[in-house]
């Protein structure tokens, strides 16, 4: 979706090309991830949904949610490495290639461990069907509950962040870091060859 961010944001500025470019990944990949996800979900409890989300449907439950998460994605490759680029150069003395590519990462790693939560919470909202019955304020409760009981423990009477964060962290920050600074990096190459045509 690089060439749809610089379509959106020569009109738009970056904020508004963020935020574009999150509604159109999600117009393209909502239906078939919360198809995955359910049927992945009737595989581990079966009938859990008689029907399962159309793979071409782009909307349903979670929609907003998807949004969210792709929009804190997509801020990262676009607007979190330029200040973390910064802040490795002033740390270091030096701007090269390297320094360009630890801010990218440092960039995407902040936005993954921001997206995990909310990633967590569509996972949750597409796979849990009793949510649909359930009044605004019923849902919004549950879905704190969730977000309570997959990210705090108490022990000895106190609430702590659990164990599992970290965990959950690294594993969407080596998946979604990675990913996206490799693409960061490769885009940057193929402007700059652009230009010198």
């Amino acid at each position: 979706l690089g060439p749809a961010y610089h379509f959106y944001a020569s009109f738009a500025g970056v904020a508004g090309g963020v935020f574009l470019t999150s509604l159109t990944e999600t117009a393209i990949v909502y239906g078939a991830e919360t198809c995955n996800a359910q049927m992945a979900k009737n595989a581990k409890s079966p009938g859990t949904f008689q029907n399962v989300h159309p793979s071409w449907k782009p909307f349903g439950p979670g929609f907003g949610i998807h949004v969210f998460r792709n929009i804190i994605a997509t801020a990262g490759l676009r607007m979190f490495c330029t200040p973390c680029t910064y802040v490795i150069e002033t740390a270091t003395g030096k701007s090269n290639a390297l320094t360009q590519v630890g801010g990218d990462f440092a960039g995407n790693v902040c936005a993954a461990c921001l997206s995990a939560p909310v990633h967590q919470l569509y996972g949750f909202t597409v796979t849990t069907p009793e949510l649909a019955t359930m009044s605004g304020t019923e849902k919004k409760e549950r879905l704190v509950q969730f977000l309570r009981d997959q990210y705090l423990e108490t022990k000895d009477g106190k609430a702590r962040l659990s164990s599992i964060v970290p965990r959950d962290l690294f594993m969407r920050s080596m998946y979604v870091a990675v990913a996206y600074t490799m693409y960061s990096t490769l885009e940057r190459g193929l402007v700059k060859m652009w230009k010198q045509q």
